[in-house]
């Protein structure tokens, strides 16, 4: 309907912005929850199905995830080892590159899943043995299908 001047507007600059709100917050709490079982799925694999000898425990206390949004942690998992000698250094160092790579990722939303210890790296390349990289892959994965159903949905929805 206009009126001398223009136009009349349905909703309130207040009633627009709620709406906004409303949508933005919604659609962060499904980044959250995909990341959150994303980073579940890399834990699970990459805790249970490692094909090496912990002695320590160390190697699988450090594996874990992060979800990260501008900067600051909104959720962590870090589990100490059933098995081993130490455990607790494993945690302490998941930690440590968490918070590194943290302050380099600080912009928007992000998952960090790590197997923090230095030698891991040399288990899965001399010895041969998967610690984090069969869990990373199928977490990547995991994360492409889902969102690609989830697009195929907003895309059928006319959105």
């Amino acid at each position: 309907m206009a009126r001398k001047g223009g136009l009349i507007p349905m909703w309130s600059d207040r009633e627009v912005g709620r709406w906004f709100d409303y949508f933005v917050d919604r659609a962060e709490e499904q980044i959250y929850k995909l990341l959150q079982r994303a980073g579940e799925e890399f834990v699970k694999i990459a805790r249970k199905k490692g094909n090496y000898k912990d002695h320590t425990g160390n190697l699988r206390s450090s594996i874990g995830y992060v979800i990260v949004k501008d900067g600051d942690i909104l959720t962590e998992n870090y589990e100490q080892s059933t098995i081993g000698t130490d455990k607790q250094t494993g945690i302490r160092e998941a930690k440590r590159l968490v918070s590194e790579l943290t302050s380099v990722y600080s912009d928007g939303w992000v998952l960090v899943g790590v197997a923090a210890m230095p030698y891991a790296v040399y288990v899965e390349a001399i010895d041969c043995k998967d610690v984090a990289t069969v869990a990373a892959d199928h977490t990547e994965d995991w994360v492409r299908k889902q969102s690609k159903t989830l697009f195929d949905k907003l895309a059928e929805k006319g959105y």
